[in-house]
């Protein structure tokens, strides 16, 4: 009877032990090598069943609870790693760039700009020189007088040579005396004119002779314009003006004018400092010579001599204003105008400045 109560007892200690640690139990016997494999079959599924039942009961316990009334944690736990989950990087806001306030008006004028450089002043042209053959004497002498008259200029000079040119250089060198007339009179303008005594033959510098109108007459006789321009061109002169030949009534000139001018302004194309100033068409009409021309004022005269080269009077005045237009043009000389007087002013009149005539003095008297 012992026996059998001490079996309940031992059997009644092992089945509590057994259920208050029901997992451990059936692990244990799943792992046991002792156990059929049907028996072992059944313990795992039994472990797997409570298994699930436990895990069910967590995700019940999970949805009972209201996340809303939780704060949010500051830090989450990796589950099954036991590690921190990186934190989440700091949002990075651009800093705010400052506004640019309008400017007012008022403050637009406050602000003072620096001053615009000024454009350099132009020196005016004051000193100009006239030289040539006597063709220009003529020439000369009327655009002194215009300058003088219209454009309040004195300071001119003229210098001329007879039957000079530059073809004859043997017999007047144009390049000497130019050389010197530029160091001692530093003119601001040149007025150039050659042609009148160049029509004849030529020798070069190497002494070979050449007949009029060959093409070795026109080499050498370009180099010699070639040369004198040059020499104009690198000078301190601020402006050359050569003036080509106008038309003659005579054929022979008008053939070695018309060779000279297109020399003339071939050459002067290739120097900024030296304008060509034609005159062909000057003294022409239809195409023709014309012996009567008028000026500007309406003034219809013979223009040049008998021996159909040198200007008259009329005639070479008429080529001086082509001249100093072209010059006009280029801001070379401006008519200056007169100041306007001013109105002088008028007296006031007061009763002691006014004078009474005898009738209104007896009237006033008792």
């Amino acid at each position: 009877m012992k026996d059998r109560e001490f079996l309940l007892l031992v059997c009644l200690v092992s089945l509590t032990l057994i259920f208050s640690n029901f997992s451990l139990f059936l692990k244990s016997i799943a792992s046991s090598s002792f156990l059929q494999p049907p028996l072992k079959q059944a313990a795992q599924q039994l472990k797997l069943e409570g298994f699930r039942q436990t895990e069910q009961a967590f995700w019940n316990q999970i949805k009972d609870v209201n996340l809303d009334q939780l704060s949010p944690p500051t830090e989450i736990a990796t589950l099954n790693s036991g590690e921190l989950s990186p934190q989440p990087k700091p949002l990075t806001t651009p800093n705010p760039q400052p506004t640019q306030k309008p400017i007012s008006s008022a403050a637009k004028k406050s602000v003072s700009l620096p001053p615009k450089p000024k454009p350099p002043v132009e020196k005016p042209y004051t000193r100009f020189l006239f030289v040539g053959d006597s063709i220009m004497f003529d020439l000369g002498v009327k655009l002194q007088y215009n300058l003088r008259k219209t454009y309040k200029i004195n300071n001119t000079k003229l210098d001329y040579k007879v039957s000079s040119g530059l073809n004859r250089i043997d017999y007047y060198n144009w390049y000497n005396r130019t050389t010197t007339l530029l160091k001692s009179y530093k003119p601001d303008v040149i007025v150039v004119l050659f042609g009148g005594n160049d029509g004849q033959d030529i020798i070069d510098k190497n002494g070979r002779y050449y007949p009029l109108f060959t093409p070795g007459w026109e080499k050498t006789y370009q180099e010699r314009v070639e040369r004198y321009a040059k020499l104009l061109s690198t000078s301190s002169v601020r402006k050359v003006y050569w003036v080509g030949q106008p038309m003659s009534r005579r054929p022979r000139y008008n053939r070695i004018f018309s060779v000279l001018n297109k020399i003339y302004g071939t050459v002067s194309q290739a120097y900024p400092k030296i304008e060509y100033i034609s005159t062909w068409g000057t003294f022409a009409s239809g195409g023709k010579y014309a012996a009567l021309v008028a000026d500007k004022s309406g003034k219809r005269r013979s223009v040049k001599i008998n021996d159909g080269v040198h200007f008259t009077s009329h005639g070479a005045n008429i080529i001086s204003e082509v001249v100093l237009e072209q010059m006009k043009k280029d801001k070379i000389v401006t008519i200056k105008s007169k100041p306007a007087k001013s109105a002088s002013p008028q007296p006031k009149l007061t009763p002691s400045s006014v004078s009474k005539s005898p009738t209104q003095k007896s009237a006033q008297m008792p």
